[in-house]
């Protein structure tokens, strides 16, 4: 897993659990109440930070602005199979 797949994830996570809030048949609708503050989110390109890191922008309904940056610490193990397509994950900018 690289920085941006991580971060889709957990956008496409938050998203989910937003969204299931208005459906009371949704079962990620009881986890609805930890994300009842927040309005909206937007991965760091959508809403073009300055930056090369990866990450989110979390707008509460309060009008607040959170960043959420994502910063791989350490790499993934790999078998000398895979080290040659390695490369190919990293993001190109």
């Amino acid at each position: 897993m690289n920085a941006r797949q991580l971060q889709d994830a957990l956008r496409d996570l938050l998203e989910a659990v937003m969204f299931a809030r208005d459906d009371a048949d949704d079962p990620a609708n009881e986890l609805a109440e930890h994300v009842e503050g927040i309005r909206q989110i937007a991965t760091y390109d959508d809403v073009g930070t300055l930056t090369r890191d990866k990450g989110l922008v979390i707008e509460a309904r309060d009008g607040a602005e959170f960043q959420l940056t994502i910063v791989q610490s350490r790499p993934a193990a790999c078998s000398p199979a895979c080290d040659a397509s390695v490369g190919g994950e990293e993001d190109s900018r």
